[in-house]
């Protein structure tokens, strides 16, 4: 292997350019006309796509393909390559989203994922967790859509702006759903209708924070928890059966010899 493969194949040394060509699109956007912020973004650019070149040339494109994270690079890298046209393009909405392509290129921080001990364990309780937790997460959606749905019908002539139609309205009640400003909701609608409806409103919502933001985040919360938890335990336990059974091989073996 020579100098440039193992450049380029160090991994510390690629965790370094990342950092730095993250620095510079943060610097970058308190210049965002300066010319030598976009020589050495294009430069990083080109720096990441030799990245992947020489990997490919040094393992072999099945086995670069083969891992997780230089499929994430090279995706990551492929839709950053317009932006190396930007210099050669004349201002306009085109080559302003030409431009923002290259912030995709901070997804390449994710990197630094790989340096977390067990982080393949982890990804895998979190799959496994996840895989679990679908009936109750999709459950949650159909709820959250139905009362988006009954919520535009109820309140949508009332208070416009959070249920002027089901698609505002889905985010309000994600919005309640996560206890984050919800009392906004049913006090908008009060101070648009009479007393009675305005405390219908006040009741609505408030069963609705209670059952789906208390009750059901948790219970959701809690199933995921507990999913991930429990590969960890499947673990202990193989190996406590593992014990065992050494354990009882070995009183086996003694009582034969007695």
């Amino acid at each position: 292997m020579n100098i440039v493969q193992r450049f380029f194949c160090d991994e510390h040394i690629m965790l370094v350019a990342i950092l730095v060509n993250t620095a510079i699109l943060f610097f970058g956007g308190f210049w965002p006309g300066s010319e030598w912020i976009n020589v050495l973004d294009s430069l990083f650019t080109l720096l990441f796509l030799m990245e992947a070149i020489v990997k490919i040339y040094t393992e072999g494109w099945k086995c670069y393909w083969g891992s997780m994270w230089n499929r994430f690079d090279f995706v990551v890298v492929l839709v950053a390559l317009p932006s190396l046209a930007s210099p050669f393009l004349e201002y306009s909405t085109t080559t302003s989203a030409v431009l923002s392509l290259r912030t995709v290129r901070l997804f390449k921080s994710f990197r630094l994922l790989r340096f977390i001990p067990n982080i393949q364990q982890i990804f895998k309780g979190t799959k496994l967790a996840i895989r679990a937790s679908l009936f109750v997460i999709v459950a949650g959606l159909v709820i959250l859509f139905i009362f988006s749905i009954l919520s535009s019908a109820l309140f949508g002539g009332l208070a416009p702006e959070y249920f002027g139609n089901p698609g505002i309205s889905l985010y309000s009640i994600f919005r309640l759903f996560s206890i984050e400003g919800w009392y906004e909701l049913p006090d908008a609608i009060a101070a648009h209708s009479t007393p009675g409806w305005g405390l219908f409103a006040r009741v609505y919502f408030s069963i609705l924070v209670f059952l789906g933001g208390m009750l059901g985040m948790s219970l959701i919360t809690s199933l995921f928890v507990d999913s991930m938890a429990g590969d960890n335990n499947d673990e202990v336990l193989k190996k406590l059966d593992q014990i065992e059974a050494e354990l009882k091989k070995l009183k086996e073996d003694k009582a034969q010899k007695q």
